[in-house]
């Protein structure tokens, strides 16, 4: 019983403190600087180990909606169904996020990989909101989370593992002849901001707060998803985000 209590109020309590800070921040701070300083490269590999990547497309007509990879395309600059520009948003992530909002995303298919899995990078603008919580926009779009957890990465030549918040989610489908089914997927992610990483949404807000008063700045933060299917009662999933994402993350750092 106690443990279960320190369980429960600790993420409370640490909430409770950061939204003190922040509120702090805001009232009593002033002359906080945006930056563009950011953790991270703006740019995916073309390749990650045996894994090669091309581009994920997308049409910005709300009536259409189509998603296409660069390489199944004639003309990748064209949607081939109704004929406008394509672009690296959807039509509901270009009227949500900022206009200054970065972001690029890959499909990365390997040998023996059927599905492949998706990789994108999203970078907070001047407006801060560009980066949330994933959580909150995938039930939004139907999804249900079913697990959720962090796993440790360890790297090559770092003694610290990268931590990454793996979700496993169910959504159920009906399609327009009547077949219905549940899709069964992950969504694996890590925020990043200059020199700090994590998997918890709320330590990249109290890091935030903290830069804000102690150093008077705010940096830009982004977050790196990795997303794909996943089999029904297995974990083998968890397995391709640790390979894939130690691959990936030396490719990700800024040079000195």
């Amino acid at each position: 019983m106690e443990t279960h209590r320190q369980s429960v109020l600790g993420p409370r309590l640490f909430v409770i403190a950061v939204l003190a800070v922040a509120g702090w921040a805001l009232v009593f701070k002033t002359g906080v600087a945006n930056t563009d300083e950011a953790g991270i490269v703006l740019s995916l590999p073309e390749q990650v180990g045996d894994w090669r990547g091309a581009d994920l497309l997308f049409c910005p007509n709300r009536d259409c909606g189509g998603q296409y990879v660069s390489f199944e395309l004639q003309d990748p600059t064209v949607c081939p169904k109704c004929g406008a520009a394509l672009g690296n948003m959807n039509w509901a992530e270009r009227a949500m996020l900022p206009a200054d909002t970065g972001l690029v995303r890959k499909h990365y298919l390997r040998p023996g990989n059927r599905d492949g899995l998706h990789a994108a990078i999203v970078l907070s603008g001047d407006d801060r909101s560009s980066i949330h919580r994933p959580q909150v926009c995938m039930t939004a779009a139907g999804h249900e989370i079913v697990k959720e957890r962090v796993i440790r990465i360890p790297l090559h030549g770092r003694e610290q593992p990268l931590d990454v918040m793996v979700l496993d989610m169910d959504f159920a489908y009906h399609e327009p002849g009547g077949a219905r089914g549940v899709a069964r997927s992950y969504y694996a992610y890590w925020f990043v901001g200059k020199n700090r990483e994590t998997a918890s949404h709320w330590q990249r807000m109290a890091w935030m707060g903290y830069d804000r008063i102690v150093h008077g700045v705010s940096h830009r933060w982004a977050y790196i998803a990795l997303s794909g299917a996943r089999e029904p009662g297995s974990d083998a999933h968890l397995q391709t985000i640790a390979n894939f994402a130690s691959l990936l993350h030396p490719a990700l750092l800024k040079p000195e």
